[in-house]
Formats: C-alpha cells, structure tokens, sequence
C-alpha cells in the first residue's frame, strides 16, 4: 500500500530526502534560478496541502509532486510566455493579496530514480487530478519540461514536441501527459529566466569564455546567449502549457487510477 500525504507529514529525515531529491533532479543551471530562490519557501509555507508527497508503508519517499493555486480569468491560449516563473510568482503574489484562486498549477512532479518505472508520476498526476476537483476549480495547467529536450538543445520546441520513435511521441514525459489526458496548449519560450557575468557562465561550464554566440550548457533545453562585450550571459528556457480537462467523467477514471493509495 502506498500513502500520500502533504509535506506537514514529512518527518526530518523524509524532509531531507526530499530536499536531495530536488537537487538530483534537475541541472545546475535551473537550481541558480533567483525565482525558486526567491518564492520557493513560500510556496511550501503557504500551500503545504498542495505539495504531495508518495511514501511506502515503511514511510520510504517514492515521489512527490508541487503545486501552487493561482487565479486565472482569461483564455488558456493567452498564458504567458513566462511559463513557470509567472506561475511560481504569481500564485505567491495571489496568496499574499488575498486574490482568490481558481486555477491549479503544477510546478513539478519527481520520482526518485530509485523508484523509476513504477507508475509513480502518473499517481502523483492522479492525486492532482483529485485536489482539482475537491477545490472545484476551473483549470488544471502545467508549464512541463520535457525530459529528454536537453539532448537537444539546438532544435527547437515546436520541432521538438513532433518527434516519434516507432510511431509514438519521443519524449516520455509530453507521452505520459497525453496519455493521463492533457492538452498541449502552447508553447512558453521564456518558460524560465537565468542571467549571469561571465565568470557565473564559465563555472557552469567549466571552461574558458572567449567568444560572443550561442553556447551549450549541460542539462539547459535551450541555447545560452553570451555577450562577451556585455560581459553577460542570458538563458531562456522552453516548456511546454499543458492542460487537464475540467470534466466530470474522468472523476471515475482517477478513483480508479488511485485504488492503491491511502490518503494520510
């Protein structure tokens, strides 16, 4: 049996994990971002209720999933092009100026890669589908970053998102969104903002910096424009808005979805 519950459960030693759990998942680029440095303890002091967390009877972490409320009154299709930093900031911002919410935004979903290939991530989307329908609100969105875009970093989203190996979609986080039931909305090409000098774009490449273009950084989506006459460098990372349907006929299909979990 599995549990899930909010991160007010979390015992000290299960916080930790989750907090390496972070830092595993992602490259050291998107860990600089002065937003997440910004908002992020906010967000964990003001929605505990909406960061779910998976846990073995034994209490091992498996997974975990953030999410942040916000308001939303317009069009999908009108979602910015700041993606996850408008939603990360915004829902904050919401919550400090007593706005009430009427949206769902998914910030992450991560497994531990000790738990991999275990159907985790799609229960976690499951228990997000159950926390949009309890809060009765009208959108479930998420700016998602493709697992597999980093390989390549010179093609571009719209290219990206059409790729397929034996007649599926390539990339198997946009493949298991689809399958869960979302809509692509758009493309959101300044998804996530990243500026550093010089020095801050030569340590995390580790390597000299002597020309002004576009450059490779490990674990980035997206290219990295260097000026050396500005001594500065700017990153702009795709993502892709996805939406689930706000639609009563799948209430069946995430009850049964999430048939093996205790909620605690």
């Amino acid at each position: 049996m599995i549990n899930i519950g909010s991160i007010s459960d979390l015992d000290e030693h299960t916080m930790s994990k989750y907090k390496d759990a972070i830092q595993d998942a992602f490259p050291d680029i998107i860990l600089c971002s002065k937003v997440i440095e910004k908002y992020w303890d906010r967000v964990e002091r003001y929605f505990p209720s909406y960061q779910m967390f998976l846990q073995s009877e034994e209490g091992e972490l498996l997974g975990f999933m953030n999410a942040i409320p916000l308001s939303w009154n317009h069009p999908l299709e009108e979602l910015p092009d700041e993606g996850w930093d408008w939603m990360l900031e915004k829902g904050v911002l919401d919550y400090e100026r007593k706005i009430v919410p009427n949206t769902l935004g998914g910030l992450q979903i991560i497994v531990l890669s000790s738990h991999l290939g275990k159907g985790y991530s799609s229960l976690l989307i499951s228990a997000a589908k159950r926390l949009f329908y309890e809060k009765e609100f009208d959108n479930f969105i998420i700016p998602i970053r493709p697992t597999f875009k980093s390989k390549y970093p010179e093609m571009k989203m719209d290219d990206y998102i059409d790729m397929k190996l034996d007649g599926k979609i390539y990339d198997p986080w946009i493949r298991t969104h689809l399958k869960g039931g979302a809509e692509i909305i758009s493309i959101c090409t300044k998804a996530m903002h990243i500026r550093g000098d010089l020095p801050f774009w030569e340590k995390m490449m580790n390597k000299k910096i002597d020309r002004s273009g576009a450059y490779i950084v490990e674990g980035a989506l997206n290219l990295v424009d260097i000026s050396i006459e500005n001594n500065t460098g700017v990153y702009h990372e795709d993502n892709i808005w996805i939406s689930y349907p706000n639609e009563v006929q799948d209430i069946g299909k995430f009850r049964r979805e999430e048939s093996s979990i205790t909620i605690v």
